[in-house]
Parts: structure tokens; C-alpha cells; sequence
């Protein structure tokens, strides 16, 4: 039968609200093109992190995926083609001699840590490609290294990390002393619906060392997510740190027991602007199960990560901030 007016009108009008409801939804469109994603890995991080960021961007289909490593930023042109570095976790430290979780040299597989095997080269170039327009996502070891976080301790005592994003970390000598479990988050009220809802399908993230933050400049920086209450207990574990020359750092119960309650409404995910470029942090893990770190998170919170990426890659900021 032949095709009317009005019925070519009422099918039109048809697939522009079917179009609307699917943005209401949350719903991703299909990109022209993958955006291409450079993942860290090498010295400083943590190779389950590195597989399970690939296993679910892969998953999702939209992206492109390179492995970077660590040494060669800097020192060769390795982001220059990329929409996205994620910098996952691991230890933004060097625990061999920055003591601050004490670990024994048997449990340091991190080597020097993601600062110093970046080098000045590789800092300055992550900040300057940052600023031209890539996007930074900073998981758990890689939030800390994007934040205004000052070393206070051991050999790099002074050295400050890159800043990308105006927050700095809260008691990391606490948080980061051997702390490990489930945590609970809460979904900041968003003029973004869409990216509440694609945050809100992860309860629960892993914490294993995790950046609680702090916000240094409101104006700069968006909670997406907070810490709705400490680690979960039954899922807790904790490890005493030891000093420089293998002791045991301090006697009595654990520090992170008498400052837990300082986690509640504290920053857990945030994004900020950097000239041109966009910084995407998780404080937790979002690649990892909560409870079994060796699995991938479950069923729709395995979207979280590469929704997340996507929806803050496409957004149409209206200011460039700094």
C-alpha cells in the first residue's frame, strides 16, 4: 500500500519521541566513531585493575582500547591520539621508601609507584595533554595521582601530584593504612539525571586503600558520589602498617577504626574541567567486585565505569574552568 502524507508525518513524529524517551532514559546513542581509550599499565599498577578496565569497556563496544605503558609517557608520543587515559589502581607512591602504608618489601609489587616512574617528563605531559583537551579518568590510585595531594613522608617528602582536579585527599595515613572491603555510596542530587542514574547502579564499590577526598575549590568540582557510611563491616579487612625498618608503625587498634566515622559525606566520585580536558575520578574501585576483588562487579554495576566515561565524554560544557 502506498505510503501517505500523514502517515509518513505520524512515523516520523513517532521516532523523534521514541529519540526523546531514550535520552530520558539514559539511554546511550550509537557514536560515529569508538572513542579511543589508553589504559596504564607498567610500575605503580595493578594488573587485575588494567584487566578488568579492559574486560568492560570491551564489553561495551564504543571504545577503542590501547595499553600504555607507564615508562613510555613522556618520553614518546603515546597520548597523543587518545580521547581518554584512565590511570587505574595500584600505588601512586613509592612504598620501597615512602612508607606510609608500611608495606614489607615481599608485599610491594608496585616497584616505584606511579609519580616517580612517570618522572617529571611524564607528569608534565599528562598535565599539558590534559589541558589541550584529553580526558582523565583516575581510579582509586589514579585519583590520588590527580589530585593536589603533597607527599609528607619518605623520599619524595615535598613532590606533589599532578593537581589535575581541585581536590586533595583526607588522612591518607588513615584510609590508605591497610583498609580493605565493601562500601556503601550516595548519589549527589545532579542537575545531570542521566549520569545519577548511571552511577546509582553501583550500591556498592570495592575499597581497598581507597581516596576519600576533600574538596579544595567548589566552584572547580563536582560530587557526583559520596561515602554513605564506612566500609562495610562484615566485609572489613584490615592490615597494620609497618615502618621503614619493618616494624610495626604504631601499637593499640587500628587508626582507620577511630576515624572511620570521617568517611560519611566525604567526595568518592567527582569530575572537574582542566582547560579543554575533562577529569573523571573514582576514590573506589568500580572495575572490581565489592567483595571478590577478583571478579568483575555484578550484574548492572559492570556498565558503571564505560557508561561513565562516555557520558562525561560527551557532554557540552558550557565554561572552561582554570
Amino acid at each position: 500500500m502506498p505510503v501517505t502524507r500523514a502517515a509518513s508525518a505520524r512515523t516520523s513524529a513517532t521516532q523523534k519521541v521514541k529519540k526523546g524517551a531514550a535520552r530520558k532514559k539514559g539511554w546511550h546513542t550509537s557514536l560515529r566513531r569508538k572513542v579511543v581509550v589508553g589504559i596504564v599499565y607498567g610500575e605503580g599498577c595493578d594488573w587485575l585493575c588494567v584487566h578488568n578496565t579492559c574486560k568492560l569497556l570491551l564489553a561495551k563496544g564504543n571504545f577503542q582500547l590501547r595499553l600504555v605503558s607507564i615508562k613510555d609517557i613522556g618520553r614518546q608520543a603515546v597520548l597523543d591520539d587518545l580521547d581518554v587515559l584512565i590511570v587505574g589502581g595500584g600505588d601512586d607512591d613509592d612504598n620501597r621508601k615512602d612508607t606510609r602504608e608500611g608495606r614489607e618489601a615481599a608485599e610491594n609489587q608496585y616497584g616505584r609507584g606511579q609519580r616517580r616512574a612517570l618522572g617529571k617528563k611524564g607528569m608534565r605531559a599528562i598535565y599539558r595533554r590534559v589541558h589541550q583537551g584529553l580526558m582523565y579518568v583516575g581510579i582509586c590510585a589514579g585519583a590520588y595521582l590527580a589530585s593536589a595531594k603533597v607527599v609528607k613522608y619518605g623520599c619524595s617528602k615535598g613532590a606533589q601530584n599532578l593537581r589535575l582536579c581541585e581536590v586533595s585527599i583526607h588522612k591518607e595515613e588513615v584510609f590508605a593504612g591497610g583498609v580493605k572491603g565493601a562500601v556503601g555510596l550516595h548519589q549527589q542530587k545532579l542537575q545531570d539525571s542521566q549520569l545519577g542514574q548511571i552511577l546509582g547502579r553501583a550500591a556498592t564499590m570495592r575499597f581497598d586503600d581507597s581516596a576519600v577526598m576533600r574538596v579544595i575549590d567548589k566552584d572547580q568540582v563536582t560530587v557526583l558520589a559520596t561515602y554513605k557510611k564506612p566500609v562495610l563491616r562484615q566485609t572489613l579487612s584490615l592490615c597494620t602498617p609497618r615502618n621503614s625498618s619493618g616494624k610495626v608503625a604504631y601499637r593499640g587498634e587500628h587508626r582507620y577504626l577511630r576515624h572511620k566515622e570521617e568517611m560519611i559525606g566525604r567526595p568518592a566520585v567527582v569530575k572537574s574541567r582542566l582547560g579543554k580536558g575533562k577529569v573523571l575520578l573514582f576514590g573506589p574501585h568500580p572495575e572490581l567486585h565489592p567483595v571478590s576483588p577478583g571478579k568483575l562487579p555484578h550484574r548492572s554495576a559492570r556498565s558503571v565505569l564505560a557508561d561513565s566515561i562516555l557520558h562525561v565524554f560527551q557532554e557540552q560544557d558550557k565554561f572552561e574552568v582554570r
